[in-house]
C-alpha cells in the first residue's frame, strides 16, 4: 500500500524532531526518525501488522511512539493520522 502522512502527523513529526535534537542532539534525533518513518514504511507494506484500535484506526509501536494509522483500502493506502508519545492519552487525541 501506499504511504501518506497527515498534516497533523507531519506536525507532531517535526515537533518531535526539534525535542530530540534538542534534547539527545542532531544524530539521536536523526537515527530516532528515521526508525519512526521505516515503521511507517513497513507497516505500509503489510497493515495487518498494525492492532485494530477504534473505528477506523490502527496502531503500531516505535520505540516510545506510537503510530496511528487509518488504511484505505480503496485507495490502496495507509495514511499516518497521529504520531504520539505512548505516556499520551491516545483516547483523547483521536477525537
Amino acid at each position: 500500500m501506499k504511504l501518506a502522512w497527515s498534516d497533523v502527523a507531519r506536525r507532531e513529526l517535526e515537533a518531535l524532531r526539534r525535542y530530540s535534537v534538542k534534547r539527545w542532539g542532531r544524530d539521536v534525533a536523526r537515527a530516532y526518525l528515521a526508525d519512526v518513518r521505516d515503521a511507517a514504511k513497513h507497516v505500509a507494506a503489510d497493515a495487518g501488522r498494525a492492532r485494530t484500535l477504534k473505528g477506523p484506526y490502527r496502531i503500531f509501536r516505535v520505540r516510545s511512539h506510537y503510530l496511528i494509522l487509518q488504511v484505505d483500502v480503496e485507495l490502496d493506502q495507509v495514511i499516518v493520522a497521529r504520531v504520539l508519545h505512548v505516556a499520551m492519552d491516545i483516547e483523547r487525541h483521536l477525537a
